[in-house]
């Protein structure tokens, strides 16, 4: 099954630092959203999803799902506490189908600061759920609650899928393509009585994938 946490809900990240380096140079050397470091991204996120515990692994594995899916890499801002700090942006529009029919969907938005060891945070949104998955600094968290705002676009060309490690899921895909959207986010961490995580609105270059899987059990 693909790796989206909200559907599992709805039922119920010498190779590193050179990896590190294509990060936190990236926001410097684009001038817009690009695939062009995706392979050594999966592989940076892939080391630090086995070198974390607690909630960091899913996160870092979400982002790697959504590198190797194709979805290119931009730069966008997010707030903790009303503190703006630049970020590098992802997003992955993935609906699940069963033969014909569509039995899930799920849209997820992957933003980091550097490295991303110190500061990321993924928002997922399944039908009127809202759910972040954070690190920040020390702290990691699950939360549930939040709000969100997600505009899809017209569909662009197809997609180009990358190579990721075996402990990256890699679902049948059906179909991909470019996908923009105008999204925002917000969420308070600590089950309410932590810092507010805000995506302000903002365009993000995205991908549509859509998958074949079987309909969850439940």
């Amino acid at each position: 099954m693909h790796s989206i946490r909200s559907i599992r809900v709805r039922c119920g990240l010498a190779l590193l630092a050179a990896a590190a380096a294509v990060v936190a140079c990236s926001s410097h050397s684009v001038t817009g959203p690009t695939t062009r470091d995706n392979a050594a991204l999966i592989l940076h996120f892939d080391s630090l999803m086995h070198a974390s515990s607690g909630d960091r692994p899913a996160i870092y594995g979400e982002i790697a799902q959504a590198l190797a899916d194709g979805a290119p890499v931009g730069t966008g801002t997010i707030t903790v506490n009303g503190a703006t700090t630049h970020a590098h942006v992802v997003a992955l529009s993935v609906v699940g189908f069963s033969g014909v029919a569509v039995f899930d969907s799920v849209y997820v938005l992957g933003a980091w600061r550097g490295d991303g060891s110190d500061t990321a945070i993924v928002f997922l949104q399944s039908g009127s759920t809202v759910t972040a998955l954070s690190a920040l600094d020390t702290a990691t968290a699950e939360n549930f609650g939040g709000t969100a705002s997600v505009a899809l676009g017209a569909l662009g060309v197809r997609c180009k899928a990358f190579t990721a490690p075996s402990s990256i899921e890699n679902p049948i895909l059906i179909q991909c393509n470019l996908q923009p959207s105008v999204d925002s986010f917000s969420i308070v961490l600590g089950g309410g009585t932590g810092p507010t995580v805000t995506l302000p609105q903002q365009k993000v270059s995205g991908v549509r994938v859509e998958i074949e899987e079987p309909p969850p059990p439940c």
